[in-house]
């Protein structure tokens, strides 16, 4: 519950956002080589990370990290110029002026009736659904261990009828050459 604003707050509130626009313009226009110092970092940083992730061979990702160090100079320049000057200054304006704003937050009430008509059978067909889910988790794992312990006794017993070491079943060498 807060009052609205007049229309001289807003006229107010709308000239000091213009003013803080022509202030950051300003100041990017300014400190140039403090924007230009910003771009290059975050140039090579963005290329080390998208050379590791799209070139992960050795080889390829030392070459190409070496060579990205020849376009910095022109990507400053050209991030400056094309994407700091005109973009920036707005795009800080904006997110300080959502951190000055305290817009009203309506939490939606619901109503008990929609409660129990709506979301209690959906819990309780949800808690079916996990039990059921876990009944099946149980089989499913006791068949697993069953079938494992199944196929190693038949590979022992297999191993044992022929007098032979386990791993020499694994092997066809020994096959070929009790043959011969």
């Amino acid at each position: 519950m807060s009052k609205t604003k007049t229309q001289e707050e807003k006229n107010l509130e709308e000239k000091k956002l213009r003013e803080i626009l022509i202030l950051l313009d300003q100041l990017f226009r300014r400190e140039e080589a403090t924007a230009k110092g910003i771009v290059g970092c975050l140039y090579d940083i963005a290329t080390i990370n998208l050379i590791n992730k799209y070139c992960p061979l050795w080889g390829i990702n030392a070459t190409l990290k070496y060579l990205t160090r020849f376009p910095r100079p022109l990507a400053k320049s050209l991030g400056v110029k094309l994407y700091l000057q005109p973009k920036c200054p707005q795009l800080i304006t904006d997110w300080l002026y959502s951190l000055v704003e305290f817009p009203d937050k309506q939490i939606p009430a619901i109503e008990p009736e929609i409660i129990e008509t709506e979301l209690l059978p959906t819990i309780r067909k949800n808690r079916l659904e996990i039990e059921s889910l876990r009944h099946k988790v149980k089989l499913l794992t006791g068949t697993l261990v069953t079938t494992f312990i199944l196929f190693s006794s038949g590979f022992a017993w297999v191993s044992y009828n022929l007098q032979m070491n386990p791993m020499e079943l694994l092997t066809t060498s020994t096959f070929i050459e009790n043959e011969k």
